[in-house]
């Protein structure tokens, strides 16, 4: 009887179809070592790799002995946009996740850019969904990104 019902229903699925789209596709392969870059700047001197927004330590270690934490792009590149480390953060999953739904999309990312550019402080706020958070960074990644935005103002990229 379950596998009549089972047959029945498979029968009356929606066929799976395939159509060519065009789409962009990254044809440069950068090289960088985000990793190794964001592992030195969120470190902190008991050796513990903390996440730039929920500020706890990275939630376990690889059979390496390294931090797992994600390193996600603040913003997506343009065309013919120059490739760094700094244009990313260090995020434990959890928050990784949170910022490419609430942040990495549209006008939201732009803004955010924008609070980096012209920030003095360390700790940007951000809207994760209805969560209030912020960005935290090392004066020297800060610098870096801010370098990096107005070098791709001045060059309109």
């Amino acid at each position: 009887m379950r596998a009549d019902n089972t047959q029945k229903q498979y029968a009356d699925s929606f066929t799976v179809n395939y159509e060519p789209r065009i789409r962009n596709v990254r044809v440069s392969s950068g090289g960088i070592d985000k990793q190794t870059y964001l592992r030195d700047m969120y470190t902190n001197d008991d050796g513990e790799m903390i996440c730039q927004i929920c500020k706890e330590e990275m939630p376990f270690k690889k059979r390496d002995g390294e931090y797992y934490f994600e390193s996600v792009q603040l913003w997506s590149p343009s065309n013919g946009e120059k490739e760094h480390e700094a244009k990313y953060l260090a995020l434990c999953p959890v928050c990784a996740a949170k910022y490419k739904e609430f942040v990495s999309r549209g006008e939201k990312e732009e803004s955010f850019r924008d609070a980096v550019q012209t920030c003095d402080d360390l700790e940007i706020p951000i809207e994760l969904g209805d969560e209030n958070a912020t960005v935290s960074f090392v004066e020297k990644h800060l610098i870096d990104l801010q370098a990096i935005i107005n070098f791709n103002y001045e060059n309109a990229l």
